[in-house]
């Protein structure tokens, strides 16, 4: 490894706004990813904290922006003064490239600091093929990778937390410290710590060892054992920051997290073990969250965060009663996989009021031998009985989720789930269904299959891994066995994902080598992309390292010395062998919930899980009868059946940043903002109603519109739209004018007359001034401007000759040193022979190569 030499930048110094804006942003597909556009972000002035750090997430954008761990984090830290906390996320390649070929350092999203500038860079290690993601972020930053290079506090302090430090080894050689647990508490105070010492002028091997000495924290090649950090996420209230995106996030919602850790003890499930005891918070506490982080972001869906959210102590009482308020503001709840023995009809009805999606399950094994092996606890009595009762009261349409490779899996196991399927099929084809219900005949199943990983801390650690060549005969199995059975969809992991993944889950400190390698070869953002595990091998290759004999042959007898035997997460080693003898006898384990199975979290950590208290309202009103609770009567449903009574037309300006968002962010954000802004909308009828709104057309990226139209339809008259939206806005984005118009009024598109534009070049001389004048002069004097236009479907891709002529209403051009201004015009068509002409095309005829600024300036109706 060669060390990183940048050139020296003055110390805490932005980006240079026109370098990002003006010749970074233009190179890339999504430029809104670095700009930190975020409504409700905090930004404080970087120069007036004592301590800052930067919440790196080692993945693109929206799957980072997506993570609750780093919102929660990122809101702990900046709610404490003098403590600043900075995002940033894996640059996708094209911006990779572009701060390369600029030797720009990669930089907060708020701040646009440089990372080497920041006193603390921690990352989130969320997931095994992350590892040469984070290299990646590094070398962009202009930091070296490995710790060893980075022997002063001229760089960032490296720490890592997530959990992936439950085996943090194979990161060892990257990393200063890495944190275990939960991170809340320790996190401060890390930041205290690091603010105190550069008080003191301390320097970083002194300050390593005062991190050291906070429980929770793990120092490579000093600590002999570390224990992880717990929360009590009851008595822990923060108040979230919304941060909401203006470029779609994977999981655009709210989300308020119910219940940490899960009592279940399914033996191959990491994060079940390493996250106990279960602390949960109350329904009460819950809705509260969810209804202030709907007044904050207007988003028309909510996520309850946990493990298993069926195994909340009163699950049946918080699905509904959130549901419930939730409905009263138009908004969903939706759940993640559902466990078939407590499915409730009532339940999944009062969930799916508002929007109707599919439900899902997770059997994990086709056998009840094999669910007893992992400890999963269902009988195939309960999976049939949930699939039917939900096919019964109208649901056409499952996912089920199996592992293949499992321990002890044989023949039979993986026939079990052809013979599963079957069941569940011809069993909902015999149901004779209530016409209003559903008329559809049969049932229609996803199934997805993953491959077992063995993982640390987990009874299965020591469970050697199936062969690539075994886990693609099973899926050439599955697909046989299958066919062309109707009505099923059939997914699958790859067997060399899979393989990679229990190679550094279980590696040690060989594996630095092994990363470092694979990013060589270039191996970055392939964590969902079978390209790069290629580049992983052959790193391997080079390293000496066999990928099947390191997850057969190595680490699979129970009581040998493992590489995290290190890391503390309370578990008894003596019980987790008794669980891995139990499960190769095909014994389960009763949930902790029911009986305590004396794994040893408990008096490790002296506390005991913390579960939800019984609202009144649920007390039966028998014994051993529990009520039956009912979704009661909202004005959603009233609301969504209300014909339009007006439109209303809004005139909103798009400006500033906000021109490096997409039409289709941009609608996105405007959806919410009216939604927030609690105007009385109209919805659509259907599935899945939605709000009416309608939209001028597209506009194209990096430009700017000074006045846009969108129509919405209202259910009654609203005096004011215009202050609530305003407060739901971005910076860019503003409503400047509101008409109510009459309810059937035409449209925003089939009234547009003409579009105005001007573009603007910053010329480099008086050569392309002129040449820029002269051209622009000799295609307003053509009588056609033909260009190609390419276009893609179904079928592929082909192309026809437009004339751009008969659409250009204007085409003038200016020029005042050292710019030079066009402005131009299309002219709408009829309808029924409208095309919308992209002003690029017209930019290109004038010159391909030099870069503009481009502004709608009016739509004329």
């Amino acid at each position: 490894m060669v060390s990183l030499s940048p050139p020296p930048l003055p110390r805490k110094t932005p980006i240079d706004a026109t370098l990002l804006e003006d010749i970074l942003l233009p190179q890339v597909n999504k430029p809104g990813r670095y700009l930190g556009l975020e409504q409700g972000a905090f930004r404080k002035p970087f120069d007036q904290a004592q301590a800052t750090m930067a919440f790196a997430f080692p993945d693109i954008y929206e799957i980072g922006l997506s993570n609750y761990g780093m919102k929660l984090l990122y809101s702990v830290v900046n709610a404490r003064e003098g403590l600043l906390c900075d995002r940033v996320y894996a640059p996708a390649d094209d911006m990779k490239a572009a701060l390369a070929t600029t030797q720009t350092p990669l930089f907060g999203v708020e701040s646009r600091v440089p990372l080497r500038d920041f006193d603390l860079l921690a990352f989130s290690l969320q997931y095994e093929l992350n590892a040469t993601s984070i290299l990646g972020m590094l070398e962009s930053a202009q930091i070296p990778f490995r710790a060893a290079d980075r022997p002063t506090l001229d760089w960032p302090l490296l720490m890592a937390g997530g959990p992936g430090c439950g085996n943090p080894m194979p990161m060892a050689a990257f990393f200063d410290a890495f944190i275990l647990g939960d991170g809340e508490e320790v996190l401060v105070e890390i930041l205290d710590v690091i603010r105190d010492g550069k008080a003191r002028g301390l320097d970083k091997p002194a300050l390593l060892a005062e991190l050291g000495a906070l429980r929770g924290v793990f120092l490579p090649g000093q600590t002999t054992r570390a224990e992880k950090r717990l929360v009590d996420i009851a008595a822990f209230d923060v108040e979230l920051a919304p941060l909401i995106p203006a470029v779609a996030a994977v999981h655009d919602r709210i989300v308020v997290e119910a219940r940490r850790g899960c009592d279940r003890m399914c033996r191959f499930c990491q994060p079940c073990f390493i996250n106990l005891p279960v602390r949960e918070q109350s329904i009460e506490t819950i809705q509260k969250k969810a209804l202030s982080e709907l007044a904050q972001t207007g988003y028309d869906e909510c996520s309850l965060l946990s493990l298993s959210i069926a195994d909340y102590s009163q699950f049946r009482a918080l699905a509904i009663e959130v549901a419930e308020t939730l409905a009263e503001h138009q908004v969903s709840l939706s759940l993640p996989s559902q466990r078939a023995d407590r499915f409730s009809l009532d339940v999944a009805q009062a969930v799916q009021s508002v929007r109707k999606s599919t439900l899902t399950f997770a059997p994990e094994a086709g056998t009840a031998r094999l669910r007893d092996v992992i400890n999963k606890n269902l009988t195939d009595d309960e999976i049939l009985n949930a699939v039917t009762t939900a096919y019964e009261a109208g649901w056409n349409k499952v996912k089920l989720y199996f592992m293949i490779g499992l321990p002890t899996e044989t023949q039979a196991d993986l026939d079990g789930i052809v013979d599963m399927v079957q069941r569940l099929k011809l069993a909902c084809k015999a149901i004779q269904r209530d016409p209003a219900r559903s008329i559809r005949h049969h049932l229609d199943i996803n199934l997805t299959f993953s491959n077992f990983v063995p993982k640390p801390h987990t009874p299965f650690q020591w469970v050697p891994q199936a062969s690539m060549p075994e886990l693609r005969e099973k899926i050439a199995y599955l697909r046989q066995a299958f066919g062309k059975t109707p009505g099923l969809k059939l997914s699958f992991t790859d067997p060399e994902l899979s393989k990679l993944e229990a190679v550094i889950a279980k590696g040690d400190e060989r594996l630095a080598d092994v990363i470092e390698g694979a990013y060589q070869r270039g191996a970055y953002l392939d964590a969902w992309d079978s390209v790069g595990f290629a580049k992983w091998f052959a790193a391997m290759q080079a390293c000496g390292i066999d990928p099947e004999a390191a997850t057969r042959e190595r680490l699979i007898t129970p009581g040998e010395a493992l590489p995290w035997d290190a890391i503390d997460m309370g578990l008894d080693a003596a019980w987790l062998k008794s669980e891995y003898e139990r499960a190769m006898a095909a014994a389960s384990t009763t949930p902790c919930f029911e009986t305590c199975s004396s794994c040893g979290v408990c008096p490790t950590f002296a506390t005991w899980p913390s579960f939800a208290a019984a609202p009144p309202s649920l007390t039966p009103s028998a014994p051993g009868e529990p009520r039956r609770l009912r979704a009661r009567p909202t004005q959603r449903s009233e609301a969504m059946t209300r014909p339009p009574a007006f439109k209303l037309r809004l005139t909103i300006e798009k400006r500033g940043a906000l021109r490096f968002i997409s039409h289709l962010d941009w609608l996105r954000l405007l959806h919410r903002a009216v939604l927030g802004a609690g105007l009385p909308v109209a919805y659509s009828q259907g599935f899945n109603p939605k709000p009416r709104l309608s939209f001028s057309p597209a506009l194209p990226m990096f430009c700017e519109a000074l006045a846009e139209y969108v129509d919405i339809d209202l259910v009654e008259a609203i005096e004011d739209a215009l202050g609530p939206l305003n407060a739901r806005l971005p910076e860019g984005g503003k409503a400047l004018a509101q008409t109510l118009l009459p309810a059937h009024s035409p449209g925003v598109e089939p009234s547009i007359r003409r579009w105005n534009y001007t573009a603007r070049w910053t010329c480099q001389d008086d050569d392309q001034r002129v040449k820029i004048q002269e051209r622009v002069r000799y295609l307003a004097a053509q009588r056609t401007l033909p260009i190609e236009r390419k276009r893609s479907g179904k079928t592929g891709s082909s192309s026809e000759i437009l004339d751009l002529a008969p659409h250009l209403a204007s085409l003038d051009v200016s020029a005042t040193d050292p710019h030079v201004q066009v402005s131009f015009s299309f002219s709408s068509p009829p309808a029924e022979k409208r095309t919308y002409i992209k002003p690029v095309w017209l930019l290109n005829l004038i010159d391909p190569d030099a870069r503009w600024a481009l502004t709608r300036t009016s739509i004329e109706l």
